[in-house]
């Protein structure tokens, strides 16, 4: 592979660098996390789905840095809620939550649902941006997926009203439509058990709401659905679909001299079914790991070993599909 490339984790929560810094132990990659360069910007994660807000967050991460990105994304979706929190996971319980706050809120809104009736699903979307993948050919297997995408801040051509770039970008794949169907979704409250509906349409609406008001987060970028530079490959012939440029990527950043004009796009996700218990059990583990019980265990993510954990949970399982991917991708 030549030089030793450096991956940039794009989290600052300690809890996964930790975890994912641990799968790259023997293989050819200097790995460090985005707490390492001050100047990258915060993501809106405006998308609907995990892989949509994981790829937006790998990105901008590699657009500012120049270096491969690796982000990931997890949800949590709990029948009852209607799916929710679904991919507000991490912000359940409002902008100043907690692992203990969101998991609380949770059990709180189960309070009257039984036994055969609490069943949830966690899934975790990896995302890896090599903005800087050179003249090799690469190639990847089944789960994971491969995609090729036009650098999005090589061209110089941007919104001169900065007004009206949001709607600009809203018409672009029918950006509005889709999101007006997932609200639509979410709040069709279609459970059957005792929980508090007027609740949970409450914070429902709550969370959905936010998704606006995140459009003015200071130093944050936004950026449309990446499939509007995607291609059939580097050497590809045909016109993106199209050539406006996301604005907000600092000039000064360190990529922006380094990036190559098609970048190499590599995805995988992984999901563990279970149910959610009637209190936090266990002091292993992090985020709703103690109120969440695999399918065919006694115990809740949080009384497993590590080891025992990844082996079977979602996040392990995207991981260790991405970083197959990525040993024949390039050869390592």
């Amino acid at each position: 592979m030549g030089e030793m490339r450096k991956v940039v984790l794009a989290s600052r929560n300690q809890d996964k660098v930790r975890e994912l810094k641990q799968v790259f132990e023997g293989m050819p990659f200097k790995v460090v996390s985005a707490a390492d360069y001050p100047g990258l910007p915060e993501v809106i994660e405006d998308g609907t789905t995990i892989l949509g807000n994981a790829t937006r967050k790998a990105m901008i991460t590699a657009a500012f840095t120049g270096e491969i990105a690796l982000a990931d994304d997890t949800s949590l979706e709990v029948r009852e809620l209607n799916g929710f929190p679904d991919i507000f996971a991490a912000r359940f319980s409002g902008p100043e939550a907690t692992y203990e706050s969101n998991a609380a809120l949770v059990l709180d809104l189960l309070e009257g649902v039984p036994d055969g009736s609490r069943q949830a699903r966690f899934a975790t979307a990896c995302v890896w941006v090599d903005p800087r993948p050179g003249p090799e050919e690469f190639s990847v297997a089944r789960p994971a997926a491969l995609r090729w995408l036009q650098n999005p801040w090589e061209r110089s051509i941007e919104i001169k009203n900065s007004g009206q770039e949001w709607d600009f970008w809203n018409g672009i794949m029918d950006r509005r439509q889709v999101w007006h169907g997932y609200v639509t979704s979410m709040l069709a409250d279609s459970a059957t058990w005792g929980h508090d509906r007027g609740r949970l349409l409450e914070i429902a609406q709550g969370l959905l709401a936010r998704y606006d008001e995140d459009s003015s987060v200071q130093g944050s970028l936004r950026i449309p659905d990446p499939r509007i530079w995607a291609i059939n490959g580097p050497f590809a012939t045909e016109e993106p679909l199209t050539l406006v440029a996301p604005s907000g990527l600092d000039r000064e950043a360190p990529g922006r001299g380094v990036n190559e004009p098609f970048w190499l796009e590599i995805s995988t996700v992984g999901r563990l079914l279970g149910e959610i218990t009637r209190q936090p059990v266990g002091g292993e583990g992090f985020g709703y790991d103690p109120i969440f019980r695999p399918v065919g265990e006694q115990r809740t993510l949080a009384e497993m070993q590590p080891d025992e954990k990844n082996a079977i949970s979602h996040r392990a399982r995207a991981v260790r599909r991405l970083m197959g991917a990525v040993r024949g991708a390039y050869s390592v």
